[in-house]
């Protein structure tokens, strides 16, 4: 009876485990002035899936009338080198999911860093969902 109790709590815990990995992460990003890369966002994946799920819940100017709608992104190693198959991806506010595809020669990667950019000149502020699959 102990054996199954114990058998049960494990099973339980292994469940909660892997379905947290399934969840979307939600964050904010800034996003400099003239289409410059952010900073590597760290993505941690499993590997099993050669691309990570990105969207744009929304994206703001920091200052001005809000007219953004898009902002580009690409999936890089730690040293900075692209590791996505496209030199970048297209998100646009609120139009769902993408998945953006990592170069085959890359696909195993289990750590990829995210890297945002505007479509306009003007800094900005965005948020993302993402998953690493």
């Amino acid at each position: 009876m102990k054996k199954n109790i114990i058998t049960g709590i494990v099973v339980l815990a292994m469940f909660y485990m892997m379905s947290m990995s399934a969840h979307a992460v939600q964050a904010l990003y800034s996003i400099p002035a003239n289409q410059v890369w952010t900073g590597g966002i760290p993505i941690a994946r499993s590997g099993e899936v050669n691309y990570v799920t990105v969207s744009l819940a929304s994206v703001y100017p920091l200052k001005g009338i809000d007219t953004f709608k898009k902002v580009q992104a690409r999936l890089v190693n730690y040293a900075g080198d692209l590791v996505s198959a496209s030199e970048s991806v297209v998100l646009e506010e609120g139009k769902g999911d993408k998945n953006i595809y990592l170069n085959s020669d890359y696909a195993y990667f289990t750590l990829v860093y995210l890297e945002l950019r505007g479509n306009s000149n003007a800094a900005a502020e965005a948020v993302i969902n993402y998953n690493g699959n």
